[in-house]
């Protein structure tokens, strides 16, 4: 694992379907490579963001830790028996891992941060974790929004001092009705049949162009680059709440490719 002293060129993926095909271990040799809940499955990127506890809770079960920076949301252990007292109130639906831990993170079902508002309400989360970890906590609230886990890591990104930032992956849009996502029908993701989810909801919770547009706006010295498969779809449009931020650029997959590695 390269050290991260830290970045000055960050690329930021998305589970969009639009970075399939790319070459993403080689971006790690030109770039700190920060990726989004589920793309552990496939691929280890230099830091991982994961805010919804289905899918922090998986991760910590699952994922190999050591090869990257894990942040993840609401992430505060505290002692099992502050847990055990705290699940004579609980839902009656849990997922719970003790891993015969002394502490354990607890995220209980009425304050469950989702993917898919309200389909998780009910479930409580426990897991088992150890004092040696290095896991992050991070938190959605920036600026009086609830950032996602995508918007959330391109932040992030600026927090650690990128001068650029690629921001790929992150489609907004879908280019059918249906969801757009690498992950969907898959735990923890909404099924592939469920209706795409929209960029601009009033709910802030969900609301991904304004909480970009906070970002871009905040970091007036970071240079974006929205990166585009560039086959004129409806994920490649530009986002009219974005035309006044003069640190943006649309750019192309290509582009980026001979802008990174020459």
């Amino acid at each position: 694992m390269k050290t991260l002293t830290w970045i000055d060129t960050a690329v930021c993926l998305g589970n969009g379907q639009s970075r399939q095909g790319l070459d993403l271990a080689k971006m790690k040799d030109y770039a700190t490579v920060i990726g989004c809940n589920a793309i552990y499955r496939d691929f280890t990127p230099d830091i991982l963001v994961a805010l919804d506890s289905r899918m922090a809770h998986e991760i910590y079960r699952k994922a190999y830790l050591k090869n990257m920076k894990v942040y993840l949301g609401y992430w505060t252990p505290v002692p099992v028996f502050v847990a055990k007292e705290m699940m004579k109130t609980m839902a009656d639906k849990t997922d719970i891992v003790w891993n015969d831990s002394d502490e354990v993170v607890y995220h209980g079902a009425d304050g469950v941060f989702t993917l898919t508002k309200g389909h998780n309400l009910g479930i409580t989360y426990i897991t088992g974790v150890s004092k040696t970890d290095e896991i992050i906590d991070i938190e959605p609230d920036v600026d009086g929004f609830a950032y996602a886990t995508g918007s959330r890591s391109v932040h992030l990104a600026c927090e650690l001092s990128a001068k650029e930032v690629y921001i790929v992956g992150h489609d907004l849009y879908s280019d059918t009705d249906k969801v757009n996502n690498i992950y969907a029908g898959t735990d923890s993701y909404a099924d592939k049949d469920a209706l795409a989810a929209r960029p601009n909801n009033p709910d802030e919770t969900f609301n991904w162009i304004l909480q970009h547009k906070n970002t871009f706006d905040k970091f007036p010295n970071v240079q974006f680059y929205k990166v585009n498969k560039g086959a004129e779809a409806k994920t490649d449009m530009p986002i009219k709440e974005w035309s006044n931020c003069p640190n943006l650029k649309y750019i192309t997959q290509e582009e980026m490719t001979k802008a990174l590695y020459n």
